[in-house]
């Protein structure tokens, strides 16, 4: 979705990697097939919580 978007990089009105606006797609795709929002926030937040998960999985962080 915002990747295939031809003004993607602008519409959150932030720059955004090429890997990066693929992984913002992936997420609203997968949020689009599951009905929940999609925002900004929601986003955001599920990348930090896919981040965070990857992160105690990989013993980088205790997960509290």
């Amino acid at each position: 979705m915002a990747y295939d978007h031809p003004d993607a990089p602008k519409q959150f009105g932030i720059r955004l990697s090429e890997d990066t606006m693929k992984l913002v797609s992936e997420i609203q795709h997968h949020r689009q097939r599951t009905y929940q929002p999609i925002t900004l926030a929601s986003i955001v937040e599920d990348a930090i919580q896919c981040h965070y998960n990857r992160l105690v999985n990989e013993g980088a962080i205790k997960n509290d």
